[in-house]
């Protein structure tokens, strides 16, 4: 779902209540002062950044971090420079990412009066003790509240994040966990399986051997769970992780997935326009230095690669259920993919891994997709 008229625009909000043991994003528990100072900055950078972009916005989507813990009022301001900077479609698509146990009455008739149409939850398990093992700061009871509050002020297009192959999670927590959520008026679920990251307590505690994972195969059971019960229940499987009712998919997510450009703000944002790759300090202090002597806290910028271009279109084409448009892909590289590729998709249609229809190559069982895309790289 490629969309050439404009751009997505990603605004980072780097703060949480607490730390998850399994998260390596940009994120951390802020000081007093630190909110209100970095609410400045990011207003500041978005007023810079808005003067140089002449393309229209048609999605944009505040995430985190936990975007909810701002103050009232703090994420109406940023929605509002926003439109007074940028080129904003007026059917834009504006996504918040919010926790259950820091979104309340006020701060959802906030995001819905400022035109905030999609809210994303992160449940991760209706399991106490996998959250605990999370250290997730909230409960199931807290989740079923604010489904209960976004709906009340009109939010129709509610995404549930939910993990799998959690330590200490077995396969009756999450059936468990699954049934509550179709239970729910839910639109999107995005199941997504832990990746344990570097320098991250959740990894120090598995490699100390202090708790376990569940097998390979227990996970994978989880996951054909997960695909068969959402199919079964009204949703549709749109790439490897994320499932929609008809008329909910994210349309952020799928131009990242189309490799559209994309604007990124805020510390650590990442962005993608005109054949070039940037990226903003992961350093707060530094971040909110450079935007007080006026300057674009850019600290990485390199030219697009076009082998890397390749591998890149490839890969998230062939995340999603869609597959890899051949025809794009010889226009827009100016190759012919099948004839390039012979060998390599004889060999996969052969071993019934890949599918070659109506201009489209697709993976037949996305759980197994890596090490597919790989075959694809130069």
């Amino acid at each position: 779902m490629e969309n050439k008229s404009g751009i997505s625009l990603y605004v980072h909000i780097p703060f949480c209540v607490s730390k998850c043991t399994y998260c390596s994003f940009c994120s951390f528990v802020p000081h007093d002062d630190e909110m209100a100072k970095y609410l400045q900055n990011l207003i500041k950078e978005i007023e810079l950044v808005g003067k140089k972009i002449r393309k229209s916005v048609f999605s944009i989507y505040i995430g985190g971090g936990t975007p909810s813990v701002l103050p009232l009022g703090a994420i109406s301001q940023i929605v509002e420079m926003i439109k007074k900077c940028f080129d904003v479609l007026p059917n834009v698509s504006i996504t918040i990412e919010a926790n259950p146990n820091s979104i309340n009455l006020d701060k959802a008739q906030e995001y819905y009066a400022c035109g905030i149409r999609r809210v994303s939850i992160g449940l991760q398990s209706a399991s106490s003790a996998v959250l605990k093992t999370l250290n997730r700061a909230h409960n199931w009871a807290d989740f079923e509240n604010a489904i209960k509050i976004v709906r009340s002020v009109g939010f129709e297009d509610i995404n549930a994040d939910i993990m799998l192959g959690v330590p200490n999670q077995s396969m009756s927590d999450v059936v468990d966990t699954l049934e509550k959520v179709i239970a729910l008026p839910i639109t999107h679920v995005s199941a997504y399986g832990l990746i344990l990251e570097e320098k991250t307590p959740l990894l120090d505690k598995v490699q100390s051997g202090e708790i376990a994972l569940p097998s390979e195969d227990e996970t994978v059971d989880m996951y054909d769970y997960v695909v068969d019960t959402l199919s079964k229940n009204g949703f549709f499987r749109y790439e490897i992780s994320n499932f929609a009712k008809v008329g909910f998919e994210s349309i952020h997510n799928n131009n990242y997935w189309a490799r559209g450009e994309f604007i990124g703000v805020g510390l650590n944002a990442y962005s993608f326009l005109d054949g070039e790759h940037y990226q903003n300090t992961n350093n707060f202090h530094a971040y909110c230095k450079k935007l007080s002597e006026n300057h674009l806290p850019k600290e990485q910028e390199e030219k697009e690669n076009p082998i890397t271009a390749q591998n890149e279109t490839i890969m998230l084409a062939l995340r999603t259920t869609r597959g890899l448009n051949i025809s794009k892909f010889n226009k827009k590289f100016g190759v012919d993919f099948c004839k390039k590729f012979r060998n390599t998709i004889d060999k996969l249609i052969k071993n019934d891994l890949i599918v070659l229809e109506k201009g489209f190559l697709r993976i037949k069982n996305l759980y197994i997709s890596n090490s597919i895309i790989v075959e694809f790289f130069e």
